[in-house]
This record gives C-alpha cells, structure tokens and sequence, in this order.
C-alpha cells in the first residue's frame, strides 16, 4: 500500500491498483487534451502519435481495473473516469468535425477534377451523397 497525502492534511491508505487506475486517467486525460487542443486550434500535431498513445494509455486503463478491487472503486475513481469520458466526448466531437471537413474537400477537389477532365456526357458522380 501507499501513502497519499490530501489536501486537508488527512493521510489516506491507498492500494497500488488504485493509483495504477488514477495514474492511467491521468496520462490518457492528457493525451486526450493534447490533440483536443490541436484540434481547437487547426494546428499541425503528429496523429499518428497521439493515436497510438491513446491506444496504449487504453490498454493501461483496462489492464488496471480489472485488477481494482470492487470495494476500491469509490467515488475518487469514478470522478476521474467522468472527467475523462467529458474529455473523450469533446475530442470526438472535434475529430468528428474535421473528419467531415475533409470529407467535405476531398468530394470538392473529385469534383473538380471530373469537371476538369471531362464535358460530363459519360461521367459517373464521384459524390457519396445521392441527393448532388
């Protein structure tokens, strides 16, 4: 067991699954916000990193809970998750919306490319939508 020491000076008796489970929120939670704020900010970050990260910090998470004794998944542990999954709904509302951004381009460059290359008369649409 170790010891931790909350902010109200009280000495608290913690298991070592459970900061393996509050230390794997955390690192995933940062992960998670970094490529938010990228995302926020259309800045370049490397995806492919932050993807395989938060992928590792996933398989952290889990191996950690399923040795998290039931009686220590108190209130902390679910704050930390909570806090985690309003992180995870924002970042995928973000990827989302860039995922739709490109979509949106890539229908436009085809587009333009077809109209460029050809007067149309034997042309199939390159658009996924039914309705252009």
């Amino acid at each position: 067991m170790a010891l931790q020491i909350k902010e109200d000076t009280r000495v608290e008796m913690v298991s070592g699954p459970f900061v393996a489970v509050v230390t794997a929120v955390e690192r995933l939670s940062r992960v998670v916000e970094e490529e938010t704020q990228v995302l926020r900010c259309f800045g370049e970050a490397d995806f492919e990193r932050l993807n395989h990260q938060k992928n590792f910090g996933l398989l952290e998470l889990t191996r950690a809970m399923r040795v998290l004794p039931a009686h220590e998944r108190t209130a902390p542990v679910a704050e930390h998750l909570r806090r985690l999954r309003g992180l995870l709904d924002e970042n995928e509302r973000l990827l989302r919306l860039h995922y739709q951004a490109a979509e949106e381009i890539s229908t436009l460059v085809a587009r333009t490319i077809e109209d460029a290359s050809s007067d149309g008369t034997y042309s199939a649409s390159i658009s996924r939508d039914p309705r252009r």
